[in-house]
């Protein structure tokens, strides 16, 4: 007989490894994830060296509403400013890229808060931006490159620019009165649906009641 105070042999001898004419091995191995990690960071510091003094998450982005009425009421980061913003700001669209700003040339305005919130994020960012000529030794700068005591506060910005942040919901505190304590919340909701649902059926009668009664009428004269 068995022993059963013995452990369960729960050996794992389904691991196919390797291919083969039978079985197509299924482990996937990952001993270069250290290297991968290291080789990401590196990548990321070479990048920001290569773009400084610019930001390293790239160009400022409008903030656009979410497509389709499941998601609408959220707000994400868009491809591109219009022309129209960009006209509202001041800014020349054909150099909005040389200084940061994308540009979407398809998307439309479609309500004007809309676009009041992307020209404020424009004239917000165009505030603080900073602009470094292209020749270093020119000897005249240009009257949008920034001055020489602005250049030297520049700081290169790690992380979005402008993050797009949710604004939090304000609560109203409420006192509860005796007409709210003495309402029935759940009644009159019901009584609502019930009201709703015989319209059609309430209205049918009340035509009949006024045909029976017209009727009623010519038979008494």
């Amino acid at each position: 007989m068995p022993n059963f105070r013995l452990a369960i042999p729960n050996a794992h001898f389904h691991k196919h490894w390797h291919d083969s004419a039978a079985h197509k091995g299924r482990i996937r191995q990952w001993h270069n994830q250290a290297a991968r990690k290291h080789r990401r960071r590196e990548a990321r510091l070479a990048k920001a060296q290569a773009v400084f003094p610019r930001p390293v998450a790239g160009m400022l982005r409008p903030v656009v509403h979410c497509q389709t009425i499941r998601y609408n009421a959220k707000k994400r980061a868009g491809k591109g400013f219009t022309l129209d913003e960009l006209k509202e700001a001041g800014i020349n669209k054909r150099e909005a890229r040389g200084v940061g700003i994308s540009v979407d040339f398809r998307r439309k305005n479609r309500t004007e808060q809309s676009l009041r919130e992307n020209v404020d994020r424009l004239k917000q960012y165009k505030a603080n931006l900073i602009v470094f000529p292209k020749k270093s030794n020119r000897a005249k700068p240009k009257a949008t490159d920034s001055s020489k005591g602005e250049q030297g506060k520049a700081e290169q910005l790690i992380g979005d620019i402008m993050p797009i942040v949710k604004a939090a919901p304000k609560i109203v505190p409420y006192k509860i009165t005796d007409a709210d304590k003495k309402a029935k919340v759940f009644f009159t909701l019901r009584m609502e649906r019930s009201n709703a649902k015989l319209v059609g059926k309430r209205e049918v009668a009340r035509k009949k009641k006024q045909a029976a009664e017209a009727e009623a009428a010519k038979t008494k004269v």
